[in-house]
């Protein structure tokens, strides 16, 4: 595997799709990976909301970023509904990470998500991390 720098490609000037960044990653450091720390996110953060999405948020004083996901079947029924749903959050978080302050943020989908178009999907969240940034650095 190589360390060569990761690949941009623009997305087109009419699409509302981001830019693609080939051979980027999502490590480890960039997650919520235990059950605590979605707690104290749940419990002792904030909270932005979008039509379709929730986004609970908590200053995070290592200050890096970090991303966890709650998806439940039970607000979208479809495995590969979810999945799109977590891709496209993934996606978003992982090219806006190096704007956003220091923030743990556990993103979780409100009933209707799953019928959401593309565009709309990637609007959402778009405005979730924005609103979620300006919260965050706010406080």
């Amino acid at each position: 595997m190589t360390d060569a720098a990761p690949e941009v490609l623009i997305a087109g000037a009419d699409s509302t799709e981001p830019a693609v960044i080939r051979g980027g990653r999502f490590p480890r450091s960039a997650r919520l990976l235990s059950g605590r720390d979605y707690q104290r996110v749940m419990r002792d953060g904030g909270r932005v909301h979008t039509a379709n999405l929730m986004l609970a948020l908590r200053a995070n004083p290592e200050g890096e970023p970090r991303l966890g996901l709650a998806v439940s079947r039970k607000r979208v029924r479809l495995a590969h509904e979810r999945n799109r749903v977590k891709r496209v959050a993934r996606e978003h978080f992982r090219l806006s990470r190096a704007d956003l302050p220091g923030m743990d943020v556990v993103v979780l989908a409100k009933s209707g998500v799953d019928k959401l178009s593309m565009p709309d999907l990637h609007r959402q969240m778009r405005q979730a991390l924005n609103k979620a940034s300006r919260k965050c650095a706010a406080s």
